[in-house]
């Protein structure tokens, strides 16, 4: 690799973190990753570097709903103001190729994160063998709708939980009518 690779690295993760507040870290990854500027290990390096220097924070939100494939609360991320700093300072030095991309994506990303802290479709296990589905719309932080009802295997919860991710709106606004029709 190129001796440009690293700082750059840390560039685009600082810049992407600018743009994005608390993104969860394994979208942070896929977005580091997809501008096709750095592989996994480089991310990691980069992202492990930033953290040593304090210029990007990681770790859970207080009131964090989402939970990754383990369960666990989702980590999200931020750039400090030590961040913001070395990256107003270094980004006129990045390539104008890098740059052009990174203010072109920017729009995506923060579409992407903010309609991912939305719509939140988590299930899990019960003490009565079947499982426990969670769906929330949720609107500046607040919880617009709730559903929670007890799927009958994994592959139903599974299915429930992506449905109502690929299609809230139409969902939402289904269920209200089926809930407030007059008969």
């Amino acid at each position: 690799m190129a001796n440009t690779d690293l700082p750059n690295a840390k560039i685009i993760i600082l810049y992407i973190l600018s743009k994005v507040s608390s993104i969860p870290s394994s979208k942070l990854m896929d977005c580091a990753v997809e501008s096709l500027y750095m592989d996994y290990f480089l991310f990691s390096q980069a992202k492990k570097e930033l953290l040593d220097q304090h210029l990007m924070t990681e770790g859970e939100r207080k009131g964090e709903m989402r939970k990754d494939a383990s369960g666990k609360t989702v980590l999200s991320c931020d750039i400090t103001p030590e961040g913001s700093e070395i990256l107003n300072r270094l980004l006129p030095s990045v390539p104008a190729g890098i740059r052009a991309y990174l203010s072109s994506a920017s729009k995506s990303w923060r579409h992407d994160a903010k309609e991912s802290q939305s719509v939140y479709a988590e299930y899990s296990p019960n003490d009565e063998g079947t499982w426990e589905v969670d769906l929330r719309l949720i609107e500046n932080g607040a919880t617009t709708f709730s559903l929670n009802w007890n799927a009958p295997s994994e592959e139903a919860a599974e299915r429930t939980c992506r449905r109502w991710k690929e299609a809230t709106a139409k969902t939402y606004v289904e269920i209200i009518r089926l809930l407030s029709e007059n008969r």
